[in-house]
């Protein structure tokens, strides 16, 4: 089911646009989506997706300027009034600090482009816990 861009949201969103990578399986087969954040908060974010995932499925995101990875699942799948859809995504663990754009303890952000390509490394954990 898909809802509207205006739901209410239980924590304060703010627009970061940050690269990550979506990683999760359809249908038996892993898959893999490089996409950006619209935006985040410190319960999970709000990315467009083009791969057909199904509310409450688990997903891997992956920070791509701190390469941190985090399990996660699809709160809400929204249809933009653009027709794009866009994927709230929440996080299953507190993950303080996900959202940052250097990797700890270092002093500048890593460049975007070094890190937006990175491949998966398969077999996918087991998501289904």
């Amino acid at each position: 089911m898909i809802g509207f861009l205006d739901d209410q949201r239980r924590a304060q969103r703010l627009p970061i646009y940050l690269p990550v990578q979506v990683y999760g399986k359809l249908d038996g087969e892993p898959f893999s989506e490089n996409t950006e954040t619209i935006n985040v908060s410190a319960c999970g974010g709000l990315v467009p997706i083009s791969a057909s995932v199904v509310r409450s499925q688990k997903l891997i995101l992956t920070n791509l300027q701190t390469d941190q990875d985090l399990t996660c699942r699809v709160a809400r799948l929204i249809r933009s009034e653009g027709g794009r859809v866009l994927a709230g995504l929440e996080f299953l663990q507190s993950a303080p600090g996900f959202w940052r754009s250097s990797p700890a303890g270092s002093a500048s952000s890593l460049p975007v482009a070094a890190k937006y390509h990175r491949r998966r490394r398969y077999p996918l954990p087991d998501l289904s816990r």
